[in-house]
C-alpha cells in the first residue's frame, strides 16, 4: 500500500519545510520514496532538498496547484495524488506551502466532504496521513486552531500526527501540557505527538545544521561529529 504524508499547516515559518528535510535525510538512500514541494510561493523544500537531485533517480517534484489567475485550485490535488500513485514509490512526503495548507479544510468543508476523500484514498488503495506541525510563542495560537479546525473535519476517518517544534516551545512548557491533553481527549483523532526541531542555532553545531538544511545539503556534508549527531538525533524521531 502506498502512503502519502501531507506536512501541512496555514502559519508560515511553523517549521514545514524543516519537517520535510529531516524526512528526506532519513531516506536520502531509499529510492522508494519520493518528495514533492507544493509550496509555490517560497519552493523552500525544493532548495533544502537539493541533495536528492544528485541521485540517478528523479525523487524531488516540484507542483503548482494555482490556476491561470494564481488561485488556488483545491481539485488539482486529486490530480496530483492520482499521478504520484500510478508511479513506483512507496511513500510519497507532500511540503504544502502556508496558502496550499490553508485550503485544505475547505476541500474537504465547502468542495467535497471528509468521507469522499476517504472514499478516493481506497480507490487509489493508500493510505493518507496528516502531519500538522505546530509552534509555541506568538505562533502557537493560530497553529493550534488550524489543528482543531482539520480535526473537526477529518473526524478520525484519517490518522493526524501532531509534530511539535521544539526550539519554538522553549519556556513554553505549559503548552505543551496542553496539546499533549488535547491529545489524549482526542483520542482516536490524533494518532501520536512528535517532538522535533531541536536544534539551537545559537550554538556552533546548530550554525552548522542550519547552513546545511538551508544549502540542501545532504547526510555526507555533516563533518562535525556535533552536528552529525545532531541531526541524527532529528532523524530518529521523525
Amino acid at each position: 500500500m502506498k502512503s502519502f504524508y501531507f506536512n501541512i499547516q496555514s502559519k508560515g515559518g511553523a517549521g514545514k519545510s524543516m519537517l520535510t528535510y529531516l524526512q528526506a535525510l532519513k531516506h536520502e538512500k531509499n529510492e522508494k520514496t519520493a518528495f514533492v514541494d507544493l509550496d509555490s510561493s517560497t519552493q523552500t523544500s525544493t532548495r533544502q532538498l537539493a541533495f536528492l537531485t544528485s541521485q540517478e533517480a528523479n525523487r524531488l517534484f516540484s507542483v503548482d496547484i494555482f490556476d491561470n489567475l494564481k488561485k488556488i485550485e483545491r481539485e488539482k490535488l486529486y490530480d496530483v495524488l492520482q499521478a504520484f500513485n500510478s508511479q513506483s514509490f512507496e511513500e510519497v512526503y507532500i511540503d504544502f506551502g502556508a496558502p496550499e495548507s490553508e485550503q485544505l479544510p475547505s476541500l474537504f468543508s465547502l468542495d467535497f466532504t471528509i468521507e469522499e476523500f476517504k472514499e478516493f484514498e481506497k480507490e487509489l488503495k493508500a493510505k493518507f496521513v496528516f502531519n500538522v506541525i505546530l509552534c509555541g510563542g506568538t505562533s502557537y495560537a493560530s497553529t493550534f486552531e488550524y489543528l482543531k479546525k482539520l480535526t473537526e473535519i477529518v473526524k478520525g476517518k484519517f490518522e493526524i500526527v501532531m509534530y511539535l517544534n521544539e526550539l519554538t516551545f522553549q519556556n513554553y512548557n505549559l503548552l505543551i501540557d496542553e496539546l499533549n491533553e488535547f491529545a489524549k481527549k482526542a483520542k482516536g483523532y490524533i494518532y501520536k505527538v512528535v517532538r522535533f526541531g531541536d536544534i539551537h542555532v545559537d550554538r556552533n553545531s546548530g550554525q552548522i545544521v542550519t547552513e546545511n538544511i538551508r544549502n540542501g545539503m545532504g547526510f555526507s556534508s555533516y563533518h562535525s561529529f556535533a552536528a552529525r549527531t545532531i541531526i541524527k538525533r532529528e532523524i530518529a524521531k521523525v
